[in-house]
């Protein structure tokens, strides 16, 4: 979950869960017009595009639905479910839309989420001591300061509690303390990103801007996924998940948002059953660079 160094010895860390998923039909859907900036009305439209019969083949704009994408993605191991949000269009795109997946380090973003969403309501912000653990866990990826917040903030209660403020139907932060081992779908990542980058609600400007700015300063190691294969002129907000699991299992994720060149828009992959770390970046990878051509 983080190539970063380890302060202090967590056994959780070295938990090995083999994550069943059920087989999923390939969809590609587009959900079109003006959402609200309530969450909860976006959900509904997704859903209902998602249970939709109409077809979106021909959609140029649609980062899954070309025939070589499709080919790639059926050829490719293990899981995929991917979400990508126009931001300019308010369109969302879905790939295997309701498939959930283990949340690796992604979890952060929504830990850090939360933090904001508590100290902004009590009236004021982070420490220092927060502050420093928040920086760290976002830019570095560290486990042990993820888990510090994690257990500040309240666990899954608290997390749980603000993801569905959000709107976050399909994620489920695990009970047992284990955050990285949360589930949670593409569509739902897409649905937090847009609260914590977007206009909203539930964070303000300074909440936004300052989890925004961690997650343009991803340690140079990290970042890859989402901001991979975009133009030189573009600026990414990022947060990368990689977990071993059973055997050769790896699961891999990528949240961001690309902001340049004529395009803003937000994306999610996750990634299961990958053979290697390495086969589950590239799979990420090659969707994004799809994605920026596709979202100009």
């Amino acid at each position: 979950m983080s190539a970063a160094r380890q302060k202090k010895s967590r056994p959780w860390l070295f938990v090995l869960l083999a994550l069943v998923v059920g087989a999923a039909v390939a969809v590609a859907v587009a959900v079109r017009g003006r959402t609200s900036s309530h969450p909860g009305a976006a959900n509904a439209s997704a859903s209902a595009a998602s249970s939709s019969s109409s077809s979106t083949a021909g959609d140029p704009t649609n980062p899954f639905a070309s025939k070589a994408m499709r080919y790639y993605l059926y050829h490719r191991a293990g899981n995929i479910t991917a979400a990508a949000y126009d931001a300019d269009s308010r369109t969302l795109y879905l790939y295997h839309p309701g498939v959930a997946e283990a949340t690796a380090s992604i979890m952060k973003v929504d830990i850090l989420a939360t933090l904001l969403h508590q100290t902004q309501d009590a009236g004021n912000g982070l420490n220092s001591a927060q502050n420093a653990l928040a920086q760290e866990m976002i830019e570095d990826s560290d486990n042990d300061d993820a888990q510090d917040l994690w257990d500040e903030e309240g666990g899954s209660t608290a997390v749980s509690d603000f993801d569905a403020d959000v709107g976050m139907d399909a994620t489920s932060p695990n009970t047992a303390g284990y955050w990285g081992l949360s589930t949670t779908t593409a569509r739902d990542q897409v649905d937090l990103l847009r609260h914590v980058l977007l206009p909203n609600h539930l964070l303000d400007g300074a909440s936004r801007a300052y989890e925004s700015n961690l997650m343009h300063n991803i340690t140079p190691s990290q970042a890859w996924g989402v901001s991979a294969g975009i133009g030189a002129g573009a600026h990414v907000a990022l947060k990368n998940g990689w977990l071993p699991l059973a055997g050769s299992d790896w699961q891999v994720n990528s949240i961001g948002a690309v902001v340049g060149s004529g395009r803003h828009y937000l994306l999610a992959v996750l990634t299961t059953g990958d053979p290697t770390e390495g086969y589950g970046i590239r799979t990420i990878s090659h969707i994004s660079s799809v994605a920026w051509h596709s979202l100009a």
